[in-house]
């Protein structure tokens, strides 16, 4: 629901667009792209609800295994060069809460959220990395069964649908090599890692078609890869697995978003208003149900089903809770010794890890060299320690950006030696993954509930290692301005709120992401995870989807060795995280205090 925004939202809006972890959804898009022309039966085997990691990942494999699905998508279908690049005005329709855009800003009181609404969900705008949880992250409350062993075969599967690699040392950009000599001069060369990216790596621009046919061209390193890639060079959902679901006869839809779930005898009543159709409301019946709406949106819905609609009514009391940031951290370096160029490649390409125990709280977290579009230099400069344009919290309200460009004299994708001096490093960490996804009992809005004094020791060591690299890079350290104006994180990758469990009383659902008390009705995706996996998240999330429909599949056929037809295919791939050392006494403390 469309509403105006509160003082304190604009406010904070207005410090995402100077520094949030994307970057990005400062200036989000919504470029106009028609809902899908297939039309959408009555009744299908199977709806998916959601197009993300998830969501992809079972509409694939359950249209493969004969089944029909329907897919329902809230947000647009984006093809070759409709992403938005209206720079000159960002509040033009950027939003999803303003024209159905591409981002999606969960302003809640104690976390902000930066979610995706298009069709391929987060693959959209993610930094294309795709890392392997460390196997002490399932130790943390995962149900029995779960280790990296188990899910080995599953990422390696994840791995060849999205064509991952490393980005290859010819295509090694500035900033890739400044972050590996800091690395070097701070004694963390031992953990410097080169990880794996969804990116296609062929001749730079040239249009090709990918293995499942479907059009793409390789990556010109144009730093985009976070506002939509508009070349079709990261090798988002849309481009595979939604690809292969589609050949098999999945209808999907989008612009179509669900509100309603609601038990019927024949399976599962899904309730949805079509946005494209001036919010007409319509709905269609499965046999099953999987709800891949990302880990926010998942909880929302169930908590909307259960506690306002009594659609849900014997759902877990732990539904909405062990919700997770990822222990995410933004910050900057400015005024370095050597140009970063950082627009120049993709959004990341490489990482060092940070394990050790800093005042006995136990920290590891994933250190990683950022990127932006152009686009974005004059605005970020703001935030510039020599500037200092960012004293007053009232610069950053409504109509701060256009003010903003016309006093940096509108010199938008305008690039100069401060702008290309001028670092950013994103982090993720095992969090205590202790917040809760809540509605409020008197308005039914949206709350998260995190706790930061219980995290902080982790947000702290990750300022600290920002300031060390910063300095090694001759800069000035600059912190992500929610953090440092409100102490309010923020994040990109939500988990938890749906988790799997081997019980009701430990969780929503169980092992194989079926929804206790409700046969056939599944959640599949981030919402699931029961702790951090303090990397980027999102092959995790597909791996534990490939493993959890390959369950489903497999009860609802009776064919015992079900698996996905790519899985003959799929070869183990390395993940560069393996030749990570970690000293017996953990890595070196911080410099900076």
């Amino acid at each position: 629901m469309n509403r105006r925004l509160t003082r304190r939202e604009m406010l904070v809006e207005g410090a995402i667009a100077l520094g949030s972890l994307a970057v990005a959804p400062a200036f989000p898009g919504c470029a106009v792209v028609a809902a899908s022309k297939r039309k959408i039966r009555l009744s299908y085997d199977a709806v998916v609800i959601g197009s993300g990691f998830g969501g992809s990942v079972a509409a694939c494999r359950l249209a493969q295994a004969g089944l029909s699905v329907a897919v329902l998508e809230r947000g647009r279908r984006y093809d070759i060069n409709p992403f938005p690049r209206n720079w000159h005005n960002p509040l033009d329709g950027w939003l999803w809460s303003i024209g159905r855009g591409l981002f999606d800003l969960k302003l809640c009181q104690e976390m902000t959220a930066v979610q995706a609404a298009g069709l391929g969900g987060g693959s959209l705008i993610y930094a294309n990395v795709h890392m392997r949880a460390p196997e002490a992250a399932f130790d943390r409350g995962w149900p029995r069964g779960y280790n990296r062993a188990a899910l080995d075969p599953y990422y390696d599967l994840v791995a060849y649908m999205l064509d991952i690699n490393p980005t290859p040392k010819s295509r090694m950009p500035t900033k890739a090599r400044l972050t590996e000599v800091a690395a070097r001069e701070l004694g963390r060369a031992a953990q410097f890692c080169v990880p794996n990216v969804a990116v296609d790596y062929d001749a730079p621009g040239i249009e090709h078609l990918n293995k499942f046919g479907v059009s793409q061209r390789g990556c010109t390193s144009c730093g985009e890869c976070c506002i939509g890639c508009n070349f079709h060079a990261k090798n988002t959902l849309d481009l595979n697995y939604l690809a292969v679901a589609r050949s098999k006869g999945a209808d999907i839809a989008t612009l179509c978003e669900v509100f309603k779930i609601e038990p019927v005898a024949t399976g599962y009543k899904v309730f949805f208003k079509d946005h494209a159709n001036n919010e007409q409301e319509s709905e269609i019946s499965a046999r099953y149900c999987f709800i891949s709406a990302g880990a926010i949106n998942s909880t929302e819905l169930l908590l909307r089903c259960r506690d306002r609609e009594g659609t849900l009514t014997k759902l877990s009391p732990r539904l909405g809770d062990n919700y997770s940031g990822n222990g995410d951290f933004l910050a900057f370096a400015f005024n370095t010794r050597e140009s970063f160029n950082p627009s120049t490649g993709p959004t990341i390409t490489t990482g060092i890890v940070y394990d050790r125990t800093d005042d006995g709280f136990k920290n590891w977290f994933i250190f990683e060299e950022g990127g932006y579009p152009k686009e974005l230099h004059a605005i970020l400069q703001l935030l510039n320690p020599h500037w200092g344009l960012f004293r007053a919290v009232g610069f950053v309200v409504k109509g701060a950006l256009q003010n903003a460009f016309r006093a940096l004299g509108g010199k938008v994708g305008a690039t100069d030696r401060i702008s290309d001096e001028t670092a950013i490093f994103l982090m993720m960490g095992r969090d205590l993954a202790d917040g809760e996804i809540q509605l409020h009992p008197r308005t039914a809005e949206l709350s998260i509930r995190w706790k930061v004094p219980p995290n902080l020791a982790l947000y702290e060591a990750e300022r600290r290692l920002s300031t060390d690299f910063a300095t090694a890079m001759g800069g000035n350290v600059a912190i992500n301005p929610l953090w440092r104006l409100f102490h309010i994180p923020a994040t990109v990758h939500s988990l938890g709120g749906c988790l799997m469990a081997d019980s009701r009383e430990d969780g929503v659902t169980d092992a194989s992401g079926e929804v206790f008390e409700y046969p056939g009705l599944f959640v599949l995706d981030g919402s699931i995870l029961p702790s951090a996996t303090g990397v980027n998240p999102a092959h995790t999330i597909a791996a534990v989807a490939e493993r959890n429909v390959e369950v489903a599949i497999r009860r609802f056929s009776g064919i015992q060795n079900w698996r996905a037809p790519e899985a003959a295919l799929a070869k183990p791939v390395r993940e560069p995280l393996g030749s990570v050392t970690i000293p017996a006494g953990g890595t070196l403390p911080t410099i900076a205090q």
